[in-house]
Parts: structure tokens; sequence; C-alpha cells
């Protein structure tokens, strides 16, 4: 069973980045205690690491807030993204179990699966997108790359939520990850980078299309 405060995290997170809980949202620690039945103690452990991932802020005597969109932040973001996770994407092909290819390969086969269901539930959609990223982190087999990552994916998608996000362009993110896989499964490390510094290129054209 997962840990709860994993869960707390990983709901909160979600619902910030897909704009759930919007920009400048207070956050109320006994409502979202009683909401997620959890302690206080293990609540704000949770918040603490929400705000090491830029997600929210917190003000003493003021509270706790969802962060605002920065472009400032975008702009120096998306500077080493493209280089970074094309990084993560060749040591992954080099390192990947083949338990972690399996995983990979599930992730996927559950979104082609939602894919082609009549009315597409774009929360598992985007959360396959999620896993997807997560697992090629935790195959580069480096924790700290793993940690900067986490947090860049998540601060650069709460853009692409708010400028781009449709369901045409999620499936196009997962048709790219799918590429991924494939240089993957053939142990090609450059084909990998230069596919997923593709994928996050594309995004970061697009982002500043609708900027400008």
């Amino acid at each position: 069973m997962e840990d709860p405060k994993a869960t707390v995290y990983k709901s909160l997170r979600y619902r910030i980045i897909t704009h759930d809980l919007p920009p400048g949202q207070p956050l109320n620690e006994k409502d979202l205690m009683d909401e997620h039945q959890i302690g206080r103690t293990p609540l704000r452990e949770v918040l603490l690491r929400l705000q090491g991932d830029g997600l929210i802020q917190r003000f003493p005597r003021s509270g706790t807030f969802v962060s605002s969109l920065d472009l400032r932040v975008f702009k120096q973001i998306v500077e080493i993204r493209i280089d970074l996770e094309a990084f993560a994407a060749r040591l992954a092909a080099e390192r990947v179990t083949k338990g972690q290819l399996d995983a990979l390969r599930q992730t996927l086969q559950q979104a082609k699966e939602l894919e082609e269901e009549e009315s597409a539930d774009l929360d598992a959609l985007t959360q396959c997108e999620f896993d997807f990223h997560d697992k090629i982190y935790e195959a580069s087999n480096n924790e700290k790359l793993k940690d900067i990552l986490h947090e860049l994916h998540g601060i650069s998608t709460r853009f692409w939520y708010y400028l781009i996000f449709d369901k045409e362009e999620l499936l196009k993110e997962l048709h790219d990850l799918a590429q991924v896989l494939d240089a993957m499964e053939e142990r090609d490390g450059q084909r990998a980078a230069e596919v997923m510094a593709n994928h996050i290129r594309s995004f970061v054209d697009k982002a500043r299309d609708k900027i400008l």
C-alpha cells in the first residue's frame, strides 16, 4: 500500500499542475486534512515538498497559496530542460532494467486503451504522461537528475496546461513518448536522447508562439 503522504502529494501536485487548484488559490490546512484524512504533521511534510517543487508558496501569518505562473521562471526552465530530458533519456536507454521497460510498456498500453475508448478519460491519459516521465527519470538511475527533472516537469507542465492543453496535443505527447520507448528497447541512447529533445523542443516552440 502506498504511503498516505505520497498519495496526498501526488493528488495535490496533479491538481496544481492541471489548474484544478489555480494560481493564487489559498490552501487551508484544516480543509486539506479533512479532505485527505491526514494529520497536520504529515500534511505539512507534503506541503514542504510541494514548496520545494516550486508549486506552492508559504508566508508566515498569511498562509499557503498555489504559486503564480511566472514567465521568467518558465524561460529559465526551458533553457535547461531540453538538454536534461535528453540526457535522462540517454541514461535510461543505457541503464533501464527489464522490469522498468515492462512498466513503461504498461503505461503506454494503458494510454492506448484509454485513447481507444469512445470518451477518453483525459485525467487518466494525463496521469499516463506523468507516470511515463517519472519512470524515465527513475530508469536513469541518477537520483539528483531525477529530483531536478521531477521539479522542472511539474512547473513546465503547468504552463502546458495554461497555454496549449487539449486532447489532440495530449495524444501527440504520448505518441512521441512511444518513440522514446522504442529507442530504449533497442538500447539506443543517442536516438532516445534525440527523440526526447525533439519532444520537449516542440512543446517549447508551441509555448513560445502562444506567449508571443
